[in-house]
């Protein structure tokens, strides 16, 4: 997928001991050891892999609204480091509703790329499965920040991702938006997007989201080894042109948003402590 957004705790949170990126080198990024993103998703329609997502509670999802545009059977894999592989504790859930964010055109590079994606009965937490904290307005991840995406896309333009399918890893620096506003000029990089590229440690065309990228997330650990969803993969122009860093829609943009449709089922709370 071409096109591929945080600080809100929940009751249980998305939180690793280790630091990610020591298991074996794939191409473009890494392969991810089980339970290392517990909050990574697949949304399949029809049994087939399309985009990722976060879980950021019992019932809801976060994702890409332009992955949830025209899909007629969705539903949600949960606690799956390889693509179909159903090891125990994994689970498949139905979708009951998907919410787009009403400022979205159809058109990721418009903006307003988010959804939430409810599930047809909440989720048990494991250490398989585990719900992302998100960023709340005015949360700030400047230009070189050290960030994670995750996701189960083509590992190259036209290179799928090969057997066993895992989970794939890449870190990436934040580039500050006038940087990006000129290399993505005349398209529009407002403010509530973000945007990410290589980083040294991993210089390759990883910024580029390929097929099944979309919707996943970007997260970042602050102090004291929190994790947290900084934002959502939205788009990018491929891997064309590997100096352009990949955009993401800005979480805390949309936590107002996200938290009118949650709190009402009693999930979703701000909460600042280690829980």
């Amino acid at each position: 997928m071409r096109l591929l957004l945080v600080f809100l705790m929940l009751p249980f949170l998305g939180e690793r001991g280790e630091s990610p990126g020591q298991s074996a080198r794939i191409v473009g990024g890494t392969a991810a050891v089980p339970r290392q993103w517990p909050w990574q998703v697949s949304l399949r329609d029809r049994g087939q892999h399309v985009c990722g997502g976060s879980l950021i509670s019992h019932q809801w999802v976060l994702t890409a609204a332009h992955c949830v545009s025209s899909l007629q059977d969705l539903r949600v894999q949960l606690g799956e480091a390889a693509l179909y592989s159903r090891p125990r504790g994994s689970i498949s859930v139905a979708v009951v509703r998907t919410i787009q964010h009403p400022s979205f055109t159809g058109d990721a590079l418009q903006g307003s790329d988010v959804a939430l994606v409810k599930l047809a009965r909440p989720v048990p937490f494991s250490s398989t499965i585990r719900p992302i904290a998100l960023a709340p307005p005015g949360s700030d991840f400047p230009a070189g920040s050290l960030c994670w995406v995750t996701g189960w896309g083509d590992i190259q333009q036209d290179v799928a991702l090969s057997e066993p399918l895992r989970l794939q890893e890449v870190d990436v620096r934040v580039v500050g938006l006038d940087s990006c506003r000129r290399l993505y000029y005349p398209e529009p990089i407002t403010k509530n997007m973000l945007c990410a590229g290589d980083s040294p440690t991993a210089p390759v065309c990883h910024s580029c989201f390929l097929q099944g990228d979309s919707g996943g997330p970007l997260v970042c650990q602050l102090r004291g080894r929190r994790w947290v969803q900084a934002a959502v993969v939205s788009f990018s122009r491929g891997c064309a042109e590997p100096g352009l860093p990949g955009v993401y829609a800005r979480v805390s943009s949309y936590w107002a948003w996200i938290q009118r449709h949650l709190l009402p089922s009693g999930h979703f709370r701000r909460n600042f402590r280690r829980g």
